[in-house]
Formats: structure tokens, sequence, C-alpha cells
């Protein structure tokens, strides 16, 4: 028996057939890639508007961090003040420079403030209004963070001026 199946071989139709296979094969091919490739496309978007977000907001970031770098080199001084524990036999001894018979009284806090340790009222004698330009200035460098508070009153006696102020103590 002799074989005769290679004898009837039409190349054309495999021909065709091969073609329609490889047509039907990228067809769903295709078909299966299409969707995937949408999906990647907005989730490519979706991460590069992420990434702009990010980098915008590590630029914020940047400028806060050198801002506050700067407001701490520029108020160093005031930081420091503003942590020291507050000793008022050494703010006697500090007035003591600028006034005389010196009188510190306690006042009670009407509005609390975050920062406000003490309010302190002073009574005091000086011979010059310029002594008490000089102990405001003399402020600046005082151990603690102080404010002088309003109304300063002078009144004209016979042994100098008399003065009535009252002082901020603020402290972490």
């Amino acid at each position: 028996m002799k074989d005769k199946s290679l004898e009837e071989l039409n190349i054309v139709r495999i021909l065709i057939l091969a073609l329609s296979f490889i047509s039907v094969c990228t067809a769903l091919i295709l078909f299966l890639l299409l969707p995937v490739l949408k999906d990647y496309e907005q989730i490519n978007l979706r991460e590069n508007s992420q990434i702009g977000t990010v980098n915008s907001f590590k630029i914020d970031l940047k400028a806060s961090e050198d801002k506050i770098t700067q407001l701490k080199h520029n108020n160093k001084k005031n930081l420091d003040q503003f942590q020291q524990k507050f000793d008022e036999k050494k703010l006697d001894e500090f007035l003591k420079y600028y006034f005389k018979n010196i009188k510190i009284t306690n006042i009670k806090i009407q509005t609390p403030q975050e920062y406000l340790h003490k309010e302190l009222k002073i009574e005091a004698l000086m011979n010059n209004p310029k002594n008490f330009y000089n102990f405001i200035n003399a402020l600046k460098n005082y151990d603690n963070l102080i404010k002088v508070s309003y109304p300063i009153q002078l009144k004209a006696i016979p042994k100098g001026i008399a003065i009535n102020f009252s002082v901020e103590i603020y402290s972490d």
C-alpha cells in the first residue's frame, strides 16, 4: 500500500488555512491586549500626575524648611531667652541698674496666653526718663523674654520720677 496523502496536498489551501489561523490568533491577541493597554495608559497618567503632585509638595516643603531655618537663625536670641527659667531675684538685680526703690508685685493673668508665664507690676523711682529707655534697650539682652506692657505711668515727685508699669514674662 502506497501512501498518497502527499500527492493530494493542496499548497494554496494550506497557505489559506495557515494565514487565517495567524489572522485569528492576531485578532484574539489584539482584542485581549487592547483593554490592558488602555488601563496601562490610564495608570501611567495617574502615576505621572501623582509624581507631579509629590514633587510640588517636596518643593513647598523644602521652601518651608528653609524659611523655618532662616527664622530660627534670625531669632536665635529670642528663642534662647524663651527657653530660660525665670528668676525673680535676677530681675530685681537687673532693675537695680536702672531704678531705685523697686517694688515688684505679681499680677493675676487676666487673659491666659499660651506661653505667658507670669505678669508683674513694677513700681520704682528713677532720676531721668532716659533710664527707662535704657532699661527697654537692655531687655533685648536679658536672660528671659520680657515684654513691657501698657499703661506706663510716670509721675514727678520730689525724690525723682515715680514709674509704674507692667511686664509680661514669656517662657516655654
